[in-house]
Protein backbone atom coordinates (compact mmCIF):
# COMPACT_ATOMS: atom_id res chain seq x y z
CA UNK A 1 0.00 0.00 0.00
CA UNK A 2 1.08 3.36 -0.31
CA UNK A 3 0.88 5.68 1.78
CA UNK A 4 -1.82 7.62 1.60
CA UNK A 5 -0.77 11.12 3.41
CA UNK A 6 1.83 13.62 1.81
CA UNK A 7 5.45 13.03 2.41
CA UNK A 8 6.81 11.43 5.77
CA UNK A 9 8.79 13.68 7.85
CA UNK A 10 12.05 12.80 9.09
CA UNK A 11 12.96 13.21 12.51
CA UNK A 12 15.16 11.95 15.24
CA UNK A 13 13.70 10.18 18.37
CA UNK A 14 14.75 11.93 21.54
CA UNK A 15 12.62 10.09 24.83
CA UNK A 16 9.71 7.24 25.10
CA UNK A 17 7.53 9.14 27.49
CA UNK A 18 5.00 6.24 27.61
CA UNK A 19 2.91 3.90 25.93
CA UNK A 20 1.53 6.18 22.75
CA UNK A 21 3.87 9.21 23.58
CA UNK A 22 7.46 10.28 22.80
CA UNK A 23 9.45 13.29 22.06
CA UNK A 24 11.33 13.40 18.53
CA UNK A 25 12.99 16.79 17.54
CA UNK A 26 11.88 17.57 13.80
CA UNK A 27 13.52 20.53 12.19
CA UNK A 28 15.35 21.43 15.13
CA UNK A 29 12.57 21.56 17.55
CA UNK A 30 11.45 19.15 19.96
CA UNK A 31 7.90 17.79 19.27
CA UNK A 32 5.14 15.80 21.36
CA UNK A 33 4.34 12.87 18.99
CA UNK A 34 2.01 9.75 18.71
CA UNK A 35 3.39 6.49 19.18
CA UNK A 36 1.28 4.17 17.06
CA UNK A 37 2.17 0.50 19.06
CA UNK A 38 1.74 -0.17 22.55
CA UNK A 39 4.94 -2.71 22.17
CA UNK A 40 8.38 -1.83 24.07
CA UNK A 41 9.97 -1.19 20.54
CA UNK A 42 13.23 -0.73 22.90
CA UNK A 43 15.59 -1.60 20.00
CA UNK A 44 13.75 0.67 17.55
CA UNK A 45 13.00 3.67 19.62
CA UNK A 46 16.43 4.37 21.29
CA UNK A 47 17.97 7.82 21.47
CA UNK A 48 19.02 9.12 18.50
CA UNK A 49 17.69 6.76 15.96
CA UNK A 50 16.44 8.35 12.91
CA UNK A 51 12.21 8.12 12.74
CA UNK A 52 9.63 9.05 9.87
CA UNK A 53 6.32 10.52 10.91
CA UNK A 54 2.86 11.25 9.64
CA UNK A 55 2.28 15.16 9.31
CA UNK A 56 -1.32 15.55 10.57
CA UNK A 57 -1.09 18.73 10.26
CA UNK A 58 -2.63 21.43 12.91
CA UNK A 59 -4.89 23.28 10.49
CA UNK A 60 -6.30 20.15 8.77
CA UNK A 61 -7.07 18.54 11.81
CA UNK A 62 -7.32 20.67 14.82
CA UNK A 63 -8.92 18.47 17.36
CA UNK A 64 -5.86 16.34 17.61
CA UNK A 65 -3.61 16.52 20.52
CA UNK A 66 -0.55 15.23 18.60
CA UNK A 67 0.56 16.65 15.06
CA UNK A 68 2.69 14.04 14.41
CA UNK A 69 2.77 10.09 14.59
CA UNK A 70 5.68 8.19 14.14
CA UNK A 71 5.34 5.62 11.53
CA UNK A 72 8.75 4.27 10.68
CA UNK A 73 11.63 3.31 12.60
CA UNK A 74 15.45 2.79 10.89
CA UNK A 75 17.16 -0.27 12.34
CA UNK A 76 19.96 -1.48 11.14
CA UNK A 77 19.89 0.30 7.68
CA UNK A 78 16.05 -0.53 6.96
CA UNK A 79 13.10 1.07 7.50
CA UNK A 80 10.73 -0.96 9.91
CA UNK A 81 6.99 0.08 10.34
CA UNK A 82 6.17 0.61 13.93
CA UNK A 83 2.27 1.84 13.07
CA UNK A 84 0.02 -1.41 14.48
CA UNK A 85 -3.16 -0.80 12.71
CA UNK A 86 -1.08 -1.31 9.20
CA UNK A 87 -0.82 -4.55 9.28
CA UNK A 88 -4.35 -5.35 8.83
CA UNK A 89 -4.60 -3.34 5.68
CA UNK A 90 -1.83 -4.93 4.99
CA UNK A 91 -3.14 -8.24 4.88
CA UNK A 92 -6.52 -6.81 3.27
CA UNK A 93 -4.82 -5.56 0.03
CA UNK A 94 -2.72 -8.98 -0.28
CA UNK A 95 -5.98 -10.62 -0.41
CA UNK A 96 -7.80 -8.40 -2.65
CA UNK A 97 -5.06 -8.80 -5.09
CA UNK A 98 -5.50 -12.56 -4.51
CA UNK A 99 -1.62 -13.28 -3.10
CA UNK A 100 -3.33 -15.15 0.34
CA UNK A 101 -4.00 -18.41 -0.51
CA UNK A 102 -5.61 -19.49 2.09
CA UNK A 103 -8.12 -16.63 2.02
CA UNK A 104 -8.78 -17.29 -2.15
CA UNK A 105 -11.81 -19.16 -1.56
CA UNK A 106 -13.46 -16.26 0.11
CA UNK A 107 -15.00 -13.46 -1.96
CA UNK A 108 -16.01 -11.01 1.38
CA UNK A 109 -14.17 -9.95 4.46
CA UNK A 110 -15.43 -8.02 6.49
CA UNK A 111 -13.78 -5.76 9.28
CA UNK A 112 -13.54 -5.16 12.79
CA UNK A 113 -16.47 -7.82 13.32
CA UNK A 114 -17.69 -8.18 16.91
CA UNK A 115 -18.01 -11.87 18.13
CA UNK A 116 -19.50 -10.85 21.26
CA UNK A 117 -19.90 -7.66 23.60
CA UNK A 118 -16.47 -8.32 24.83
CA UNK A 119 -14.34 -9.35 21.61
CA UNK A 120 -14.19 -8.08 17.69
CA UNK A 121 -11.91 -9.80 15.54
CA UNK A 122 -10.03 -7.73 12.38
CA UNK A 123 -11.65 -9.45 9.90
CA UNK A 124 -14.34 -12.38 9.21
CA UNK A 125 -14.49 -13.71 5.56
CA UNK A 126 -17.27 -15.42 3.92
CA UNK A 127 -18.11 -17.72 0.50
CA UNK A 128 -20.99 -16.40 -0.66
CA UNK A 129 -22.22 -19.31 -2.25
CA UNK A 130 -21.07 -21.88 0.45
CA UNK A 131 -21.66 -20.26 3.40
CA UNK A 132 -18.08 -20.84 4.65
CA UNK A 133 -16.64 -18.30 7.27
CA UNK A 134 -13.13 -17.60 8.60
CA UNK A 135 -12.48 -15.26 11.32
CA UNK A 136 -8.94 -13.93 11.26
CA UNK A 137 -6.73 -12.02 13.60
CA UNK A 138 -3.84 -9.69 12.75
CA UNK A 139 -0.83 -9.18 14.72
CA UNK A 140 2.11 -6.70 13.62
CA UNK A 141 5.49 -7.90 14.96
CA UNK A 142 8.29 -5.91 14.86
CA UNK A 143 10.85 -6.85 17.07
CA UNK A 144 13.71 -9.66 15.35
CA UNK A 145 16.88 -10.59 16.88
CA UNK A 146 20.38 -10.59 15.59
CA UNK A 147 19.57 -14.11 14.15
CA UNK A 148 16.42 -12.97 12.29
CA UNK A 149 13.99 -14.60 14.45
CA UNK A 150 11.14 -12.47 14.70
CA UNK A 151 9.06 -12.21 18.30
CA UNK A 152 5.23 -11.83 19.23
CA UNK A 153 4.61 -10.07 21.73
CA UNK A 154 6.77 -7.05 22.35
CA UNK A 155 4.81 -6.71 25.66
CA UNK A 156 2.31 -9.11 27.70
CA UNK A 157 -0.85 -9.04 26.29
CA UNK A 158 -3.85 -11.31 27.93
CA UNK A 159 -5.84 -9.78 24.95
CA UNK A 160 -3.62 -11.72 22.43
CA UNK A 161 -4.42 -14.83 24.72
CA UNK A 162 -7.82 -14.54 25.12
CA UNK A 163 -8.60 -13.92 21.17
CA UNK A 164 -6.78 -17.04 21.03
CA UNK A 165 -8.69 -19.00 23.36
CA UNK A 166 -11.89 -17.62 21.87
CA UNK A 167 -10.89 -18.59 18.10
CA UNK A 168 -10.15 -22.34 19.47
CA UNK A 169 -13.86 -22.48 20.34
CA UNK A 170 -14.60 -21.10 17.15
CA UNK A 171 -12.91 -23.34 14.79
CA UNK A 172 -14.71 -26.23 16.31
CA UNK A 173 -17.63 -25.29 14.61
CA UNK A 174 -19.48 -26.07 11.02
CA UNK A 175 -18.41 -24.05 8.06
CA UNK A 176 -15.79 -22.18 10.43
CA UNK A 177 -12.20 -21.95 9.68
CA UNK A 178 -9.65 -19.28 12.03
CA UNK A 179 -6.62 -17.88 11.36
CA UNK A 180 -3.83 -16.06 12.71
CA UNK A 181 -1.62 -13.80 10.53
CA UNK A 182 1.35 -12.81 11.85
CA UNK A 183 2.31 -9.79 9.51
CA UNK A 184 6.13 -8.71 9.98
CA UNK A 185 6.51 -5.29 9.73
CA UNK A 186 10.43 -5.63 10.20
CA UNK A 187 12.17 -6.53 7.21
CA UNK A 188 15.35 -8.61 8.93
CA UNK A 189 13.19 -11.01 10.12
CA UNK A 190 13.25 -14.47 8.65
CA UNK A 191 10.70 -16.55 11.03
CA UNK A 192 7.99 -15.82 13.97
CA UNK A 193 7.87 -17.32 17.41
CA UNK A 194 6.36 -16.36 20.62
CA UNK A 195 8.30 -14.55 23.19
CA UNK A 196 8.40 -16.52 26.45
CA UNK A 197 10.50 -14.68 28.87
CA UNK A 198 8.02 -11.70 27.88
CA UNK A 199 4.60 -13.48 27.76
CA UNK A 200 4.73 -17.35 28.88
CA UNK A 201 1.19 -17.52 28.99
CA UNK A 202 0.66 -16.47 25.05
CA UNK A 203 3.51 -18.67 24.25
CA UNK A 204 1.90 -21.74 26.02
CA UNK A 205 -1.66 -20.92 24.05
CA UNK A 206 -0.26 -20.38 20.86
CA UNK A 207 1.21 -23.58 20.92
CA UNK A 208 -1.96 -24.60 22.02
CA UNK A 209 -3.99 -22.78 19.40
CA UNK A 210 -1.33 -25.04 16.89
CA UNK A 211 -1.99 -28.19 17.60
CA UNK A 212 -5.56 -27.02 17.60
CA UNK A 213 -7.98 -26.37 14.18
CA UNK A 214 -6.37 -22.94 14.31
CA UNK A 215 -3.96 -22.05 11.43
CA UNK A 216 -1.15 -19.98 11.92
CA UNK A 217 -0.02 -17.66 9.54
CA UNK A 218 2.73 -15.50 8.95
CA UNK A 219 3.74 -12.85 6.45
CA UNK A 220 7.13 -10.80 5.95
CA UNK A 221 6.81 -7.14 4.24
CA UNK A 222 8.61 -4.81 2.65
CA UNK A 223 8.86 -1.17 3.82
CA UNK A 224 9.48 2.16 2.72
CA UNK A 225 9.14 6.07 3.17
CA UNK A 226 7.03 5.78 0.10
CA UNK A 227 4.80 1.90 0.92
CA UNK A 228 4.69 -0.75 2.77
CA UNK A 229 3.49 -4.19 1.03
CA UNK A 230 3.32 -8.05 1.82
CA UNK A 231 6.62 -9.30 0.02
CA UNK A 232 6.60 -13.39 1.15
CA UNK A 233 5.41 -15.98 3.71
CA UNK A 234 7.48 -17.03 6.57
CA UNK A 235 7.32 -20.06 8.88
CA UNK A 236 5.55 -19.28 12.07
CA UNK A 237 8.06 -21.72 14.73
CA UNK A 238 6.58 -22.83 18.32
Amino acid sequence: MDWPEAPLILGSFVQRLHRFGANVKVAGRNEYCHVTNSGRLRELLRPGAKVALVDHGRRSQPLRKTRYAVRLAFYRGKWVCIEANIAPKLLKEAWQSGRVGDLRDYDRLRAEVPLNAHTRFDFLAENSKTGNRAWIEVKCVTLVDSKGRGFFPDAPSERASKHLRELMALAKKPKTKCFVYFVLQNPWGRSISPKEDTDPVFAQTLRQAGRSKVVLRALRTRVGLKSSEVENPIPVLL
